[in-house]
């Protein structure tokens, strides 16, 4: 006889690409040990309701968590609690924290202070790094990639040079020190060659797009491309003087023509990663002159896309596959699907429910954004991280993240 599962899931859920009314998620310990049609099984279970749908939580790969002396914006706990309260379970951090993770005793010092807070469990980017020896020190304890930022891109080639050797993968912000991101695009381009693996992070631009596209069928490197659901939702014309200052981000927000160009790469093979690039700041910050470029995104990313494909602009199977599926194989995790042995990180969504966003309700620190208002048609209601409640209707644990190494991670 069938041992009784530790957790029944029983409603209308996504199963790779297909979309059915009634399964059964059966979960012993973190991962998920069935899947069937139809209410099966025995024992305690968890029914949905109607309008409820259960799928994959999200793997954010572009995260910026603040803590040490910038506590005063976001710290571990507060984000990666807005991670999970937007259905978001494994967060990829970027190293420009203060002080900057660009050593691989920095890295080492952040992945303690993640192993105490978090809440989510974690992969962390480490900054620009000088020697093959400091990489390979931080692939060792972990890191998931080297990020580059536009003051970096002066000495391209030598960090290309330290990836080459090795095996750290890149990540870049394509803009150059003047925010030219099609110019920092190409120029990155140039210099790709067989072998290397590159991320452009937060593409904005149609141009910077069709580029990519140009050079995947000429070069044998692989390279894969980010987008915000800022990039692909909002735009500059849209902007009033009033939401100016909040939606100040980098890269700015581009033309309608360049959003609409970017939310259509999802469907094609163009956008590999649906990533939030949550960036919060004080609001005094955002309110400056200059105001700081960013906003947090970690707590809307999920339910603005999931509203995209309930009103019909977006295919819940490219959703699925490009903020879940995708990011995880991209860390080496066994998540972002529903399906046998892989880890029970799950998200029940209300899709019935129209509710308007308020950034007063927000985990993060940051409490704005530049979606205010916005009318949405789907709330997350309960999450699941490898198999444990964390959130229904409110943060239900105090901890509890762990490295991604520790679930399986490729670092190379």
């Amino acid at each position: 006889m069938k041992a009784m599962a530790d957790l029944r899931i029983v409603g209308r859920a996504l199963v790779g690409d297909r979309l059915l009314d009634e399964v059964t998620v059966e979960v012993d310990g973190d991962l998920i040990s069935s899947v069937s049609v139809g209410d099966v099984g025995s024992g305690p279970r968890l029914l949905l309701s109607r309008g409820q749908l259960l799928l994959p939580s999200a793997t954010d790969i572009h995260v910026h968590l603040r803590d040490w002396e910038q506590a005063y914006k976001e710290d571990v706990f507060t984000g990666t609690s807005a991670a999970v309260a937007g259905g978001v379970t494994t967060v990829a951090e970027m190293p420009n924290t203060l002080p900057p993770i660009k050593s691989p005793s920095a890295l080492k010092e952040r992945l303690e202070l993640l192993a105490a807070r978090a809440i989510a469990d974690y992969a962390v980017h480490v900054g620009a790094l000088d020697s093959v020896k400091d990489a390979v020190e931080a692939l060792e304890l972990g890191a998931c990639g080297m990020k580059l930022y536009p003051a970096d891109l002066e000495r391209l080639e030598d960090y290309l040079r330290v990836s080459r050797q090795s095996g750290m993968r890149l990540v870049v912000h394509a803009e150059l020190r003047g925010g030219d991101e099609q110019e920092a695009v190409r120029m990155i381009l140039s210099r790709i060659a067989a072998g290397d693996d590159v991320r452009l992070a937060h593409v904005s631009m149609a141009e910077s797009l069709r580029m990519v596209e140009l050079a995947r069928g000429e070069l044998a490197a692989r390279i894969t491309v980010e987008a915000a659901p800022h990039h692909m939702l909002l735009s500059r014309e849209a902007l009033d003087e009033e939401s100016k200052k909040i939606s100040a981000v980098r890269p700015p927000l581009a033309s309608e023509a360049d959003r609409r160009y970017i939310f259509s790469g999802l469907d094609g093979c163009s956008v590999d990663f649906i990533a939030s690039d949550h960036a919060p700041h004080a609001l005094d910050e955002k309110m400056s002159d200059p105001p700081a470029p960013g906003f947090p995104g970690l707590e809307v990313t999920y339910p603005l896309m999931l509203t995209e494909w309930l009103e019909g602009r977006l295919g819940i199977s490219t959703l699925v596959k490009k903020f879940c599926r995708a990011p995880a194989e991209y860390l080496g995790i066994r998540k972002g699907e529903i399906r046998k042995g892989f880890y029970a990180d799950l998200v029940v969504f209300d899709t019935k429910t129209i509710w308007r966003l308020s950034a007063k309700d927000f985990l993060s620190k940051a409490k704005y954004t530049p979606f205010e208002g916005r009318m949405l048609s789907a709330k997350v209601v309960s999450v699941f991280r490898r198999g444990e409640l964390v959130y229904d209707g409110e943060l239900l644990v105090k901890g509890g993240g762990v490295h991604v190494r520790e679930l399986g991670q490729k670092t190379r």
